[in-house]
């Protein structure tokens, strides 16, 4: 550090002196080659600038530009005060007269080069002849500082080819990733165990094709989907402020991770859905209706690999060499005290987002206050991001974060019954108000349907479904069905009339509401309607005719459901490769990142169903890529 420091002190030392000897012998043989000689002596010259009448003696010697005096002018004070002052040094140093001109002082600029210019023809010089570049100083991208360690570590504790941090869908695809590729490869997670937020999720997951669609979209008589109209569905979704590459990326990888999860024990139920949002029946779900389906597959890929995993281990800092910009390792407090862990080859980021951190999730949308639950676990809280910024990572639509409109209504979590309402507009689920009345388009994608359901004035909302529905669906278990109902999240009636009842019963944070037995019946009458005509003249929602029931036939179900904070869609900036990008755009060399810590990929609205393959797509491009230098197969060519 000394030794740098003593360098630096040099460095400046020496541009000191470059500028002290302008106008000097040293500062003059470099143009003095291609300068005409010139009469010595001080020239007087009268010009415009803003005004008229503007004075300056200009002295010359045979071939430099010695001094520049404004005698006399009538320039707008507080407005030419800057040109008068530095215009005649910044000439002198440069001995140019093509120099830039000092910002909103253009004219009185301008008339002080025009002096110069009068005085060199004038001695008989040529002023054409100090028309030459500025030499002045200025950075270029390599030149510029680049954010970094005040102390990198001269011994580590431990070492690694690639480390990766968050053990949720992306670390873990990234992990199983880059160990398979034959790199040494460290997996830590904060908290106790792997998983995050992904043991939590949905268990939903979107991808036009897979080892079983065909089989599924016969059985089911649905229309095989395509990659175009999902990528098209996204962008859309996101009112096309998505980076289309990252999108291409995760559609194109969902069929590929899918059946490396369905190979290696992933069971999914026999149902393919079109929920909020999407129009191609692309939707699968897992067995149990919950992450943690694919997260078991995901630990038993890595532990194939022989990754490393430390858990309650928490980075705290990012190591970034400052003079070569490279991710080099990083800090960690773990159960054994602090270690600092060098990433030879890469770091990849897999922090997850910050819907669960009121404080930062309420800096980019103040109006998301502690008032609102989220359904994110307590980990969710995106130091990792910041910490990326503080060595010069940029973010990307941060202010995007989604509410989640079918989660519980008592504590804003979602539950594996919050998913059903999600998972069945296509099906005919019906959302209606505290007044039994439809509010939505129940096929909207999820930032609709959740500021519909406030702007209804009431609380909550619910999903109305049918035994048909239930039982035809796919999307919904026997045993989901009853551990519902006895978790009260699930009401169940033989009529709508009864059904009312037993919503009205219920309190719901404290609430007592009394929705009226023959409004919900003309709402489902009217529906029922609609879903035989094949269309919804209210709202416009889509009805696949044939796919879509009606709500006739009893039992009858309702899930009362609120919105909540979900999805941050805001993160890191990263290239199609997975590398983070810097505030200047430049990539940070051994840096990448993967998930919800990613922004951009999105735009103002996720679509469900495409996070799990937005995670794990991105997350195995991340753990190949820092590992061999080389993108899957998956990745079009062009």
């Amino acid at each position: 550090m000394k030794a740098k420091k003593i360098l630096s002190v040099l460095f400046v030392l020496v541009l000191a002196m470059g500028f002290i000897a302008c106008g000097s012998e040293s500062s003059s043989d470099a143009t003095s080659k291609d300068v005409s000689s010139m009469k010595a002596g001080t020239y007087t010259e009268t010009v415009k600038g803003i005004h008229e009448g503007m004075v300056i003696d200009v002295k010359l010697s045979e071939k430099k530009i010695d001094s520049i005096t404004i005698v006399k002018h009538a320039e707008t004070p507080g407005v030419s005060d800057v040109a008068l002052e530095k215009m005649p040094q910044r000439i002198i140093d440069a001995q140019s007269i093509n120099i830039d001109v000092v910002t909103g002082a253009t004219y009185t600029s301008n008339g002080i080069l025009a002096a110069v210019a009068a005085a060199i023809n004038k001695a008989g010089g040529n002023a054409e002849d100090f028309k030459i570049a500025s030499e002045a100083v200025s950075l270029t991208d390599a030149d510029r500082r680049k954010l970094g360690s005040n102390d990198i570590p001269s011994k580590w504790d431990m070492s690694f080819d690639i480390v990766v941090v968050g053990g949720g869908f992306a670390g873990l695809a990234a992990t199983h990733a880059a160990a398979d590729n034959g790199a040494k490869t460290l997996l830590i997670d904060k908290m106790p165990f792997v998983g995050g937020n992904s043991q939590i999720n949905g268990g939903v997951y979107a991808s036009y094709t897979s080892k079983i669609a065909s089989d599924l979209q016969q059985k089911l008589d649905l229309v095989p989907d395509t990659a175009e109209k999902h990528i098209e569905d996204t962008i859309k979704g996101g009112d096309y402020m998505s980076d289309v590459a990252l999108v291409k990326n995760f559609v194109y990888g969902a069929p590929f991770y899918l059946n490396l999860l369905l190979d290696n024990g992933l069971k999914v139920r026999e149902s393919l859905t079109r929920p909020g949002g999407h129009y191609g029946y692309r939707t699968y779900t897992t067995i149990n209706g919950v992450g943690g389906d694919i997260v078991k597959v995901q630990k038993k890929l890595v532990e194939k690999s022989g990754a490393t995993v430390m858990t309650s281990t928490k980075m705290i800092e990012i190591y970034r060499d400052a003079k070569s910009g490279r991710v080099v390792g990083i800090k960690t407090e773990t159960e054994d005290g602090i270690k600092n862990i060098e990433a030879k080859k890469g770091l990849i980021l897999a922090t997850g987002g910050f819907a669960g951190n009121v404080a930062m999730r309420s800096q980019y949308v103040p109006a998301l206050t502690e008032d609102l639950p989220t359904t994110n676990h307590v980990g969710a809280t995106g130091e990792g991001i910041s910490m990326a910024q503080e060595i010069g990572a940029n973010t990307i639509h941060m202010g995007y974060i989604q509410l989640y409109p079918f989660a519980n209504p008592n504590n804003g979590r979602l539950d594996p019954y919050a998913v059903i309402p999600f998972s069945g507009p296509s099906a005919g689920i019906v959302y209606v108000d505290a007044h039994g009345k439809r509010y939505v388009n129940e096929g909207e994608r999820r930032d609709v349907c959740s500021k519909a359901a406030q702007d209804t004035g009431s609380f909550p909302t619910f999903s109305i479904m049918g035994e048909d529905i239930v039982r035809k669906g796919g999307f919904i278990t026997e045993a989901q069905l009853e551990s519902g109902m006895k978790a009260d999240r699930i009401f169940k009636a033989d009529t709508l009339e009864a059904l009312t009842a037993e919503i009205n019963k219920r309190t719901y944070k404290d609430i007592k509401i009394n929705i009226s037995a023959s409004d919900l019946m003309e709402t489902i009458r009217i529906h029922n309607g609609y879903v035989k005509a094949g269309a919804d003249p209210d709202f416009g929602k889509v009805i696949d005719k044939g796919v879509m029931m009606s709500i006739e036939k009893g039992p009858f179900y309702a899930i009362p459901q609120w919105p909540s904070v979900h999805h941050t869609m805001g993160g890191l900036t990263i290239t199609p490769k997975t590398e983070v990008k810097d505030i200047w755009g430049k990539v940070i060399p051994g840096f990448y990142a993967a998930g919800e810590a990613v922004g951009g990929i999105h735009g103002t609205n996720r679509l469900g169903s495409n996070a799990v393959v937005d995670c794990v797509s991105h997350g195995y491009i991340a753990g190949q890529f820092a590992s061999t230098g080389t993108l899957p197969d998956f990745i079009p060519k062009k």
